[in-house]
């Protein structure tokens, strides 16, 4: 089972780079994804098969119930924004529902300043946490689970995160600090670097940089729920690069290729901890000196796989090697 993730990266390619502005993406391509059928979190909302809920009137912030009444198993995607009851959430973990289960599932407070009833069911909010966001919550969550086995995550650390994120963007502020007060604020802005990104053919992943640094790797085992989700998550790393959305040198930014295939290589290298998911397969969590991912693991293939970069400020990237510009061609990305 340890070689499970350097297996799996092994049969990754990736396909020509994407540009616009400080921002680049590298399309991961794979022949075949994870054998699985689920219908994704706004789908099952839409069909009225998953109902999302505070555990009880007086609620907890670190866990939300949830209900699967469909004969589907549905995916809950590490991230993913929830709207309303008592404040907004965001899932701690990807989590792959049972179907005609019932979960209580653990996430973390995005919305600092309210705490009453909006609405007695949570919606999604059709978009991701923003990556660094996300990368810092893996971390915080990486901890806890070696400590007690618990998916929490550090929750003042990430208010702490989303408070330097209104500043960092220059974002008007929120009466109740609320994420998603951010992320409208920035809708048009990220709408126009959306519109620079598209698919490809075989897509099921991609790796994004931003000013000539790795931020992240995104995988999802199908390739038509990946479709469904693309937006959603560039759109996370696009937040990030509002912080400085500056034009960068493609030279500088095709250069990156090689460090990618570094960074996947320290991933593969790293050791996992694979721990009972909430419902349907294996949470999987790894860290090493570059490297902070987790992602979920079901029938053993891996099924979703988010990697982020530690030292994202590191302009050198893993190795200081120096590096060419990748071809048009695809590239296998470990070897």
């Amino acid at each position: 089972m340890e070689n499970i993730l350097a297996s799996f990266l092994a049969d990754i390619s990736v396909g020509p780079e994407q540009f616009y502005k400080n921002m680049a993406i590298f399309p991961l391509l794979a022949n075949q994804g994870a054998q699985v059928e689920f219908i994704t979190l706004d789908e099952a909302l839409a069909l009225s098969a998953l109902v999302i809920t505070e555990i009880d009137e007086s609620g907890r912030v670190p866990e939300l119930k949830v209900v699967n009444n469909s004969k589907q198993k549905i995916l809950l995607l590490d991230g993913e924004e929830l709207v309303g009851a008592k404040q907004n959430r965001v899932l701690n973990v990807t989590i792959l529902l049972a179907p005609n289960s019932e979960s209580l599932i653990p996430v973390s407070c995005i919305e600092q300043g309210r705490w009453s009833y909006k609405s007695r069911e949570f919606s999604s909010a059709n978009r991701t946490m923003s990556a660094c966001l996300r990368k810092s919550k893996a971390q915080s969550v990486h901890e806890r689970v070696r400590q007690s086995g618990s998916f929490a995550s550090d929750q003042g650390e990430i208010w702490q995160e989303i408070e330097r994120k209104f500043v960092r963007c220059q974002a008007p502020p929120s009466p109740t600090m609320a994420l998603s007060d951010l992320c409208e604020a920035k809708k048009d802005i990220t709408e126009d670097y959306l519109k620079n990104f598209s698919l490809v053919d075989k897509q099921m992943g991609l790796a994004v940089f931003i000013d000539g640094n790795i931020a992240g790797v995104e995988y999802l085992g199908n390739h038509d729920k990946f479709q469904l989700l693309y937006h959603k998550l560039v759109s996370s790393y696009v937040m990030d690069a509002l912080e400085n959305d500056i034009e960068a040198p493609k030279e500088q930014t095709s250069r990156s290729f090689n460090i990618l295939i570094g960074f996947l290589a320290d991933a593969a290298k790293s050791p996992l901890d694979r721990r009972k998911s909430v419902s349907l397969g294996w949470d999987m969590r790894l860290e090493s000196e570059n490297v902070v991912g987790a992602g979920l693991e079901f029938e053993e293939q891996i099924l979703q796989l988010s990697l982020f970069q530690k030292d994202i400020g590191q302009r050198t990237g893993n190795n200081g090697r120096p590096l060419r510009r990748a071809s048009g061609r695809r590239h296998n990305l470990v070897r």
